[in-house]
C-alpha cells in the first residue's frame, strides 16, 4: 500500500470517528452508515485519481463532484436529470431541505428525529469536512493543519448535546487524528528509504 493511499484511509478513519460524536444528536444512527458509504466514494475517488496522477485541482474537483452526484441521487434523485445529474430543481430541492432542516434543528430537543433536512446537515458536512482532511492531510501532505476540521466537527456536537459529547467520543476523535498524524510521519519517513521493523 501506497503512503497517499495509507494517508487517504487513516484521513477518513479521522473523520468518521470524529463523526461519531454527532450520534447523540440524532435519534437514530442510519444516517452515520450513509455518511460512512458516502465517504468511502469520496475517498476511493480521491485514491484512484491520485494513482492516475491527476493535477491536485482535478483530483479536488473529482471528489467535489462525486460528492454532489451522491447527495443528489440521495435527497433529490426524483428533481434530478436522469436520476443523478443535479439540474435547478435539484439544486432548489436540496436548498429546501437545508432550510427545513435548520428549521428542525430549532424545533426538536436531542435526540432530534432524522429528517431528511437534518440528515442531509448531517451527511453533507460530514462530507465537507471529510474532504477537507482529505485534500490538507494527502493532496498537500500537511496532516496537522486536518486537525482544525476534525475538532470544528467535535465541537459542533459538544455544543449542541447537554453534557458535551462525552470523554469517549472526544477519545474517539482524538485517536483518529493521532491516527493521521502517525500516518504522515510514516509516510514522511519512507521518502527517506527504506523502513526496516526492529
Amino acid at each position: 500500500m501506497s503512503g497517499r493511499t495509507r494517508l487517504a484511509l487513516c484521513a477518513f478513519a479521522a473523520t468518521m470517528l470524529a463523526a461519531a460524536s454527532l450520534l447523540p444528536l440524532v435519534g437514530t444512527a442510519k444516517w452515520f452508515l450513509q455518511a460512512v458509504f458516502l465517504l468511502a466514494l469520496q475517498t476511493g475517488v480521491g485514491v484512484l485519481a491520485r494513482r492516475m496522477r491527476l493535477a491536485r485541482v482535478l483530483t479536488v474537483s473529482l471528489q467535489l463532484l462525486v460528492t454532489l452526484l451522491t447527495l443528489t441521487v440521495s435527497f433529490a434523485r426524483e428533481y434530478a436529470l436522469f436520476g443523478v445529474v443535479p439540474g435547478p430543481q435539484a439544486v432548489q430541492r436540496l436548498g429546501e431541505l437545508l432550510t427545513m432542516g435548520a428549521d428542525d434543528v430549532n424545533r426538536y430537543a436531542i435526540p432530534a428525529p432524522a429528517t431528511d433536512g437534518i440528515r442531509l446537515m448531517l451527511i453533507g458536512g460530514v462530507l465537507l469536512v471529510g474532504l477537507t482532511v482529505d485534500v490538507l492531510a494527502v493532496t498537500v501532505r500537511a496532516a496537522a493543519p486536518a486537525g482544525l476540521p476534525l475538532l470544528a466537527l467535535y465541537s459542533v456536537a459538544a455544543g449542541l448535546s447537554d453534557g458535551g459529547a462525552g470523554w469517549l467520543f472526544f477519545l474517539l476523535a482524538a485517536c483518529g487524528y493521532l491516527l493521521l498524524l502517525l500516518a504522515e510521519g510514516r509516510d514522511r519517513l519512507s521518502r527517506w528509504g527504506r523502513v526496516f521493523g526492529g
